[in-house]
C-alpha cells in the first residue's frame, strides 16, 4: 500500500466517531419503540416466548417455527419475566443486542484492516485502521437495514451478532491462528445457524474463501507480513460447528413441511433483477447511490491491498443472494431482505474504506455527512407513530361477542391472542376460522387479516355476512341477526 487509510494520530478523533455511532445508533433502536402494533411474525414470537416455562416455550416453538433451536426465544422468554410483554419491552432486547452490535462492527473492522495494513513501529497505522473502523460502526449505526431488525421482537439482530462475531473469529484465525481464535470459531458459527438457518449462508461464502486460499496457497506469509492460518484449520472449525448441530439437522424436515404447507407462500418469486433491487430497498433508494459508489471503491482500493480479504468480502456480498435467488426457483420464494441482513456488514465496510480513499479531508467529511444524513433521513420515516387497528378491532369485536366470549380469527391468530386484553384471557375464547364445526358452535364474530388469501375470505363472508367495522385492511365481521336482513357480502 502506497498510503495509509488516514494520516496517523486520529485515535482520538475514532473514539469520538465510535462513541457518536454508539449513541446515535442506540438512539435510533430505542426512539418510540412500542410506537408500533406487532407484525405477524413479532406475534408468533411473542406466543413462543410467553409460553409459562422453558419446557413450554421449546414445545411452543416446536410447533410454530420448527427447524431451529429457540436460543432467541427463550432469551425473550426470561426479558419478558423481567421486564414485561408490552411492544417496547418486547423489542428492547433485540434493540439492545443491535446497539451491542455497533461494537462488534468496529471490531470486525479492526480485525480485516489489521490484515492488510503492514504493522508498524509507530501508531500511526493502527490510528488509519481505527478511524476507518469507527466510520464502518457509524454507517452501520444509522443504516436502515441494522435499525429496521432491531427495533423487531424477531431473532435477527440476535443472529446478527452471532455472525458478526463468528467472522471476527474467522479473521482472528487468519491472521493469529491459537486454538482460542479457532474455538471461537467453531462456538459462534453454531450459534449463530442454531438462532436461524439463514446464517449457514454466511458459513457458505466462508467455505468458499478457503477453497479459494487453498487454491492459491494463502499458507504462505502475505506481502505485508501478515501470519495467515492454514485454511484446512478454519475449514476444520465450521466442521466441527455443523458436527455440534447434527442434533438439529433433523428439524430442517419441518422446515421442508412447512413449504409443503404454504408457510412461504407469502414471497414472491424474485424477478430477474431481484438480488440487486433487494440491496436497493435495504438500504433506502436515497442512500443507495452513494453506497454502491462507495463500496465499489473501496472494493477496488481492498482488492489492491490485499486481495485474499476483499474476496471474502465480496463473496459475503454475493453469495448468499445468488443462492436465495436459485434457491427460489428450484424450491420455493425466498429471497427477502431479512435472510440477508447480515450481508450487509460487507457493503458498510467497503463503504467506509472507499470514503476514507478519498484525497481531500474535506471531501471524506462531506461524503460521511452526505451518507449519514440520508440513511437518517430514510430510517426517520420509519420511526413515526402506527395506528392501532388490532387493538381496535379487538375491542370491538370483543364488545359484538357479547356473553359469548369467542372471537373468531382468520390467519393472523396469534395477533388477535396479543391485543386481546390479558384481563380477557380467562374467559375468551378464540376460534380459528374458517370454522368447520356445526354453526351453532361458531363464534359470532371474526376479525379478517388482510393476509388472508381471497378464497378463505371469500369463505369466511358467505358465514360472516356483517361488516361490524373497518380498521384500514383489518376487518371485524359477525354472523346475520335473527330477524334481520343484510346484504349479500362483498
Amino acid at each position: 500500500m502506497k498510503r495509509n487509510f488516514v494520516p496517523g494520530g486520529w485515535r482520538e478523533q475514532a473514539g469520538a466517531v465510535l462513541l457518536m455511532a454508539v449513541a446515535v445508533g442506540t438512539m435510533l433502536r430505542f426512539f418510540r419503540l412500542g410506537a408500533r402494533e406487532l407484525s405477524i411474525d413479532e406475534s408468533l414470537s411473542w406466543a413462543e416466548s410467553a409460553a409459562p416455562s422453558v419446557t413450554d416455550v421449546l414445545r411452543v416453538q416446536h410447533r410454530l417455527d420448527s427447524g431451529k433451536f429457540p436460543i432467541y426465544e427463550l432469551a425473550q422468554h426470561g426479558w419478558m419475566r423481567v421486564f414485561g410483554e408490552s411492544e417496547a419491552a418486547m423489542r428492547a432486547l433485540p434493540a439492545l443486542i443491535g446497539s451491542l452490535s455497533i461494537v462488534l462492527v468496529f471490531i470486525l473492522t479492526v480485525e480485516v484492516l489489521s490484515a492488510v495494513t503492514p504493522t508498524r513501529s509507530d501508531d500511526s497505522g493502527k490510528g488509519g485502521i481505527y478511524m476507518v473502523s469507527a466510520l464502518c460502526a457509524l454507517i452501520f449505526a444509522v443504516g436502515l437495514p441494522s435499525v429496521e431488525i432491531a427495533r423487531q421482537a424477531r431473532m435477527y439482530s440476535m443472529m446478527q451478532a452471532w455472525i458478526l462475531a463468528q467472522v471476527i473469529f474467522l479473521f482472528r484465525a487468519r491472521r493469529l491462528g491459537g486454538l482460542e481464535n479457532y474455538a471461537g470459531l467453531t462456538i459462534f458459527s453454531a450459534i449463530a445457524v442454531a438462532t436461524n438457518f439463514t446464517a449457514v449462508l454466511v458459513m457458505a461464502a466462508e467455505a468458499l474463501w478457503l477453497i479459494y486460499l487453498l487454491l492459491v496457497d494463502a499458507d504462505a506469509r502475505s506481502d505485508a507480513g501478515v501470519r495467515s492460518a492454514a485454511p484446512w484449520l478454519m475449514g476444520a472449525a465450521l466442521v466441527a460447528a455443523m458436527m455440534l448441530l447434527l442434533p438439529f439437522f433433523a428439524g430442517l424436515r419441518y422446515g421442508v413441511e412447512g413449504v409443503k404447507r404454504g408457510d412461504y407462500d407469502w414471497i414472491k418469486p424474485p424477478g430477474p433483477w431481484e438480488p440487486f433491487a433487494t440491496f436497493e430497498s435495504g438500504l433506502g433508494s436515497w442512500p443507495f447511490p452513494l453506497f454502491a459508489l462507495f463500496a465499489i471503491m473501496g472494493g477496488i482500493r481492498l482488492w489492491r491491498s490485499h486481495r485474499n480479504e476483499a474476496v471474502l468480502i465480496l463473496l459475503w456480498i454475493g453469495l448468499p443472494p445468488i443462492i436465495l435467488f436459485a434457491g427460489s426457483y428450484l424450491v420455493t420464494p425466498m429471497l427477502v431482505t431479512r435472510f440477508l441482513i447480515s450481508s450487509f456488514v460487507p457493503v458498510f465496510i467497503l463503504t467506509a474504506i472507499g470514503i476514507e480513499s478519498l484525497p481531500s479531508r474535506n471531501y471524506r467529511a462531506a461524503a460521511t455527512i452526505a451518507i449519514v444524513s440520508l440513511s437518517i433521513l430514510r430510517v426517520s420515516s420509519d420511526l413515526r407513530p402506527g395506528d392501532h387497528r388490532w387493538r381496535d378491532a379487538c375491542q370491538v369485536a370483543l364488545t359484538k361477542a357479547g356473553v359469548d366470549r369467542r372471537v373468531g380469527a382468520s390467519h393472523d391468530y396469534y395477533l388477535v391472542s396479543y391485543y386481546v386484553s390479558a384481563a380477557q384471557w380467562d374467559n375468551l375464547q378464540i376460534v380459528r376460522i374458517p370454522f368447520h364445526g356445526a354453526e351453532s358452535e361458531a363464534p359470532r364474530v371474526a376479525i379478517i387479516s388482510p393476509t388472508a388469501p381471497p378464497a378463505q375470505v371469500a369463505e369466511i363472508r358467505r358465514e360472516y355476512p356483517v361488516v361490524v367495522a373497518r380498521f384500514k385492511n383489518v376487518i371485524v365481521v359477525s354472523r346475520p341477526e335473527a330477524g334481520v336482513q343484510n346484504a349479500p357480502a362483498s
